[in-house]
């Protein structure tokens, strides 16, 4: 059996894969991100709600249905992500998980969207496809620093946001440095 590698430092990104295929019960359910869950569903049913309200009650609709949305699937999201977390190398779990999780969840949404008789979809799913872009890459990059986990032995949500100034600054100051050293090489 393969083991959980909850506090391994790295493997392959085939094996993780293939412990991903093989144990969907134990990666989506067992350690389901509740983390991620919260926090996606607060998020995104705040910004959807705020870009919905000046089209009345009925828009808010959308915002409800997001919200439940986000629920499970930001979940399950947030525990795929978790993961992968130490598959190596990361540059690939990272693209895999940048372009992946939003096609397939964007496209549960809108059809959660349409079947829960959404209006105003277009300004919904906006909303979430530009939060998606950089949520990603940021939610991974915690997740690599050791937050937002909900692993055994992982800190609480608490320390989690405690820890996040330093982990975002530091993540910030590593892309300015990519920029400049991409700015700076002879073309």
């Amino acid at each position: 059996m393969l083991s959980l590698c909850s506090q391994c430092e790295s493997e392959p990104i085939g094996l993780a894969l293939r412990r991903i295929l093989l144990q969907p019960w134990t990666i989506f359910i067992l350690r389901w991100n509740w983390k991620a869950a919260l926090l996606s569903a607060a998020i995104r049913g705040s910004l959807i709600c705020g870009a919905v309200i000046p089209h009345g009650a009925a828009a808010l609709r959308g915002a409800w249905i997001e919200v439940v949305f986000r629920i499970a699937i930001g979940g399950c999201w947030g525990s795929l992500m978790q993961a992968l977390r130490r598959a190596r190398p990361a540059w690939m779990a990272g693209l895999l998980l940048a372009l992946i999780l939003p096609a397939g969840a964007h496209t549960l949404e809108y059809a959660a969207l349409v079947f829960g008789g959404a209006t105003h979809i277009r300004s919904a799913m906006t909303v979430s496809v530009l939060l998606s872009a950089g949520s990603v890459a940021v939610n991974y990059a915690l997740m690599r620093r050791g937050l937002m986990l909900t692993v055994e032995g992982a800190p609480s949500l608490g320390s989690d946001f405690r820890g996040m100034p330093i982990a975002l600054w530091t993540l910030a100051l590593s892309i300015g440095t990519v920029i400049r050293r991409s700015l700076r090489r002879p073309r």
